[in-house]
């Protein structure tokens, strides 16, 4: 427990002094305590710092500081786990640069549970939305913890696929746990501690900066078995994960995209360098060695007990119940959006009676109105 509080301070260094600096102390030194008592002179001759980062160390050894912390992260419910803890994650002790510890909110789920990274693009298409769903919710019903960086866009509807499918996701930040980043998450934050966790390597506290993130995604691809590339550009950042993963010998998957789309041009360009493509999550399922829970297992795991059928009909109508014109625009369109122009085009029915008939497809949940006036099936 006492090398826990040390370890605890010499995570509070981490902005200042980076992760590779803190890990090469340690390598120096017998334990987090010797680098709280040694001398200036004995940090400068084993650890060859520089006048800064002596500085840095001397002028915040204070274990006051961290009982406030502690006070503090109570409040929060924060807990603070080192690599040296029984708990802490196997995969991430293997990793170049590990991290010397953790902060969290929620539960950290069990090391023997699978994990998988879905990651992308802040800014994606319906599209890689649409992929990222379908791939995380029925990972997460056959017990795989979907892990990812709670940003906009891929990463927040890999976590929202997650709860969808009941089970448990994990939200990396690069900011302290106690922050919520982007604010708009506030509520998906909330979701993601009580089926889950959120984990930083940042003390409470700290506000996120650019250069963060990259740290950060270490610690998404270090603590799965896989990440899956949703969505990204030929100059996504999301390329440094897979750079980080690659080193870390984790698997790669990438989702295919359309050719003529750049928000494609990364995850297809990812495929033909080696990744693993992925149309649905059993080819994720089949990679890692986990075996598919039978559907009547699955059905109604969210709700706690059985659907009926009469459930069924109730949330979504019968598709042989349509009118004939409704069904003719339902068959129409697919799970990629298209305009309402091409809509009037494909079905040839008259741009009023094909508003009316989307709204009344709409309002029965078979399909979606998205801005830009454009539709696709639900």
């Amino acid at each position: 427990m006492q090398n826990e509080i040390y370890m605890l301070w010499l995570s509070t260094l981490l902005p200042q002094l980076g992760s590779r600096k803190l890990n090469h102390l340690l390598s120096n030194f017998a334990n987090a305590k010797d680098i709280f008592l040694a001398s200036p002179s004995l940090l400068k001759t084993h650890a060859k710092l520089t006048e800064n980062a002596l500085s840095t160390i001397t002028k915040n050894r204070s274990l006051d500081y961290i009982e406030r912390m502690l006070q503090y992260m109570e409040s929060k419910q924060m807990t603070y786990m080192s690599r040296y803890h029984e708990r802490f994650p196997t995969l991430l002790t293997t990793i170049p640069d590990p991290p010397v510890g953790l902060f969290y909110i929620g539960e950290l789920p069990a090391d023997a549970t699978h994990k998988v990274a879905i990651i992308g693009s802040r800014r994606c298409s319906e599209y890689g939305l649409l992929a990222t769903r379908i791939l995380a919710k029925p990972l997460a019903e056959n017990d795989v913890v979907i892990v990812s960086g709670m940003a906009r866009g891929v990463d927040s509807m890999a976590h929202r696929g997650a709860l969808d499918g009941g089970g448990k996701t994990i939200a990396v930040l690069g900011c302290g746990a106690d922050v919520c980043y982007p604010a708009e998450n506030n509520h998906l934050r909330a979701a993601i501690i009580e089926n889950g966790c959120v984990i930083s390597e940042y003390p409470p506290g700290q506000r996120p900066t650019a250069a963060f993130f990259p740290a950060r995604n270490r610690i998404i691809s270090g603590i799965c078995q896989a990440i899956i590339v949703a969505e990204a550009g030929k100059k996504s950042g999301t390329q440094i994960t897979v750079d980080q993963a690659t080193e870390q010998g984790r698997e790669v998957f990438a989702i295919p995209g359309s050719i003529i789309s750049p928000l494609s041009a990364g995850t297809n360009q990812l495929i033909q360098e080696g990744a693993t493509p992925v149309t649905n999550h059993t080819d994720v399922l089949f990679a890692l060695g986990i075996p598919e829970k039978d559907a009547n297992a699955l059905n109604g795991k969210n709700t706690g007990h059985q659907t009926t059928d009469a459930q069924h009909k109730t949330n979504k109508p019968a598709l042989n119940s349509l009118a004939p014109e409704e069904k003719l625009v339902y068959d129409a369109l697919a799970l990629e959006p298209i305009s309402f122009d091409s809509l009037v085009i494909s079905t040839k029915i008259a741009s009023g009676t094909l508003r009316y008939l989307c709204t009344s497809l709409e309002l029965k949940g078979l399909i979606r109105r998205l801005p830009g006036a454009r539709f696709c099936k639900n």
